[in-house]
């Protein structure tokens, strides 16, 4: 872990959260990240992204999903609702300062920022959806399943395949770190995180006609843990009239840790910092 050091910032019970100064504030942002992971992993890994941020002058808060990283709960099982209501809570107690106010959500907690924005569009800035695990609207077959699954074996692992840590980068290092990392959940997805991607990402759908905040939506085109015609047909859907899309071909699931990390960290950035 790098010597940067984060504030304690107290948003729930059981939910650990987190505060990084800037020196000098010109916006603020909220992180939040994905499945089996945790926010102080933007530290170090993400091409540093935290550091990164602070040094363009956004200071940053985030927030460990339940069952992540030092919040409670049994290591990776999230209800996704609940997920929503503690980012929107999150999002209530940032400093009410004048600065502008920019959502980053990575993965699973893409989902959640973009569940976010449409439940309460109002004082955001813009926002950065990242390969996220927006499910594309279901089949009933998938509602069915998930629903019973969800409710007789919350705590169990999906049954259907899914990729390992190798499809986080094509930078080994990243896998051998995530392998070693004992805050890092490896394992598959839950059957109530499942569950819950889909019907959080059912309600998304209903409702793009009313995302109207300025949005960057990134996504690797060989990512197999996240689906990027998610991604694109987001893109398509969303009314907002300042959007973006960046597929970065050949990257895996996490572009910023992954060989694309360079570009992709300049990409965010400068969208970033053009919308201050």
């Amino acid at each position: 872990m790098s010597e940067l050091t984060s504030t304690p910032w107290v948003v729930a019970t059981g939910i650990t959260g987190f505060y990084w100064k800037a020196p000098k504030p010109k916006a603020q942002l909220l992180l939040q990240h994905g499945l089996g992971e945790y926010s102080e992993r933007y530290v170090d890994k993400y091409n540093q992204l935290i550091p990164k941020l602070l040094e363009n002058g956004f200071d940053v808060y985030a927030i460990d999903l339940p069952g992540h990283g030092r919040s409670e709960g049994k290591r990776a099982l999230v209800d996704l609702h609940e997920g929503l209501k503690s980012h929107l809570m999150a999002r209530g107690l940032m400093p009410n300062s004048g600065l502008p106010t920019f959502l980053y959500g990575h993965s699973l907690g893409g989902l959640v920022t973009a569940a976010s924005v449409i439940a309460n569009p109002s004082g955001i800035t813009a926002a950065v959806i990242g390969s996220s695990a927006l499910h594309l609207p279901s089949k009933l077959w998938e509602r069915v399943l998930g629903g019973i699954m969800g409710r007789i074996a919350p705590n169990a692992d999906i049954a259907v395949p899914r990729p390992g840590l190798e499809a986080l980068s094509r930078d080994p290092q990243i896998m051998i770190d995530a392998e070693n990392d004992p805050l890092f959940y490896p394992g598959k997805a839950k059957n109530l995180v499942a569950k819950t991607v889909i019907e959080l990402s059912d309600d998304i759908w209903k409702k793009l006609g009313d995302w109207k905040v300025p949005t960057l939506i990134m996504h690797g085109d060989k990512d197999t843990s996240t689906d990027v015609n998610s991604s694109k047909a987001l893109f398509e859907q969303i009314s907002s009239i300042d959007k973006e899309l960046k597929i970065y071909p050949g990257a895996f699931h996490e572009l910023l840790n992954d060989l694309v990390k360079t570009e992709a960290t300049k990409d965010l950035l400068d969208w970033l910092n053009a919308r201050v």
